[in-house]
């Protein structure tokens, strides 16, 4: 009964993450530029469960009613007689089924797709193999099966999909048609990354972020503008004054997207230790127009409703669980 309570209670804390994140989705669905966060779960380790007072536990590396196969870079396994063992920062789980891919270290490791459709392997679990195939691990005859503890949240990514383009007419108004970011200087000389291209002018005449941010170019400094009026911005990111060229937008694609985490005012930065992975930027620059949020509202809503389904069904379990062992405690043990 106790672990109907933990199964209960971590759903709990993974949909109030979930809820967190939806909230603040729907919070930003009229932000310039802003892209949409999606929550990751994963179940805790499988542990085996075996029954008391038998033999000891033993390993088999041989590979006994396995079958595996190929789609591409993927690799799915099933086991008939045994377990595959996953390795996760909680823990061995032992599994019939796995999906895998082989990283370029030769380790078999579960895995995810980024935006561009390519397989990552960073901070995911590896498999037990020895010569890129999966151990199976054979148990003795005491293991009867195994037991999962529930699901936990795991980490937030960001769907760096393309919004809408919405029409301003501002000469200062700049979108990105494509995968790519602006690139802009952090107070500390730091550089950050941002999709939202509402620019505007300081004091000194330099190209900014609504927060005051300065907008980097091709030569690492900022662009100044100073007082024209008349500024056209091309496709490949150059700005014009009156047939002068002020500079170049410094725009990059990143290879390694995936490092980068919000730190507020729809600028993104690399994790600490990571650099980013800066290639060139193949999209288009348009002038006069702002990308809209990549945020559906009214699946974010569905989804919400679904989730606070979920939640109900959460308490109700462990409600339902606490009853048992209030009668447990009081009706069996009075018998």
């Amino acid at each position: 009964m106790n672990r109907g309570l933990y199964i209960g209670a971590s759903a709990l804390i993974a949909n109030q993450k979930r809820l967190d994140v939806l909230s603040n989705n729907l919070s930003n669905v009229n932000t310039s530029g802003y892209k949409k966060d999606i929550v990751l779960e994963e179940s805790f380790p499988e542990v085996l469960l075996k029954k008391i007072n038998d033999l000891p536990e033993n390993k088999n590396a041989g590979g006994n009613g396995v079958t595996v196969e190929k789609d591409g870079q993927v690799y799915t396994a099933h086991t008939d007689n045994g377990y595959f063992m996953v390795k996760t920062p909680m823990g061995t789980s032992y599994q019939k089924d796995i999906e895998y891919i082989v990283d370029g270290e030769g380790n078999l490791s579960t895995f995810y797709k980024n935006n561009k459709g390519e397989y990552k392997t960073d901070g995911e679990n590896y498999i037990v193999g020895q010569g890129g195939n999966p151990t199976v691990y054979t148990p003795s005859p005491s293991v009867i099966g195994t037991m999962g503890a529930g699901a936990k949240f795991h980490k937030i990514i960001t769907d760096f999909s393309q919004g809408d383009m919405v029409e301003t007419g501002g000469n200062l108004d700049i979108s990105l048609k494509g995968p790519g970011f602006f690139k802009v200087e952090g107070q500390n000389g730091e550089v950050f990354y941002t999709r939202d291209g509402s620019f505007s002018v300081n004091n000194q005449g330099e190209l900014v972020t609504l927060e005051g941010h300065r907008v980097l170019g091709k030569n690492g400094g900022p662009i100044t503008i100073g007082e024209n009026s008349d500024i056209k911005v091309t496709k490949g990111g150059q700005v014009i004054s009156g047939g002068e060229a002020l500079g170049t937008l410094d725009i990059v694609d990143l290879d390694n997207e995936e490092y980068l985490r919000k730190i507020g005012n729809n600028l993104y930065k690399m994790i600490d230790g990571v650099g980013g992975e800066e290639i060139p930027f193949n999209g288009q620059v348009l002038q006069g127009y702002l990308e809209s949020s990549n945020i559906d509202s009214i699946k974010e809503l569905v989804e919400m409703i679904t989730l606070m389904r979920n939640f109900e069904s959460c308490q109700k379990v462990i409600r339902v669980q606490d009853e048992m062992l209030e009668k447990s405690a009081n009706e069996i043990g009075r018998v």
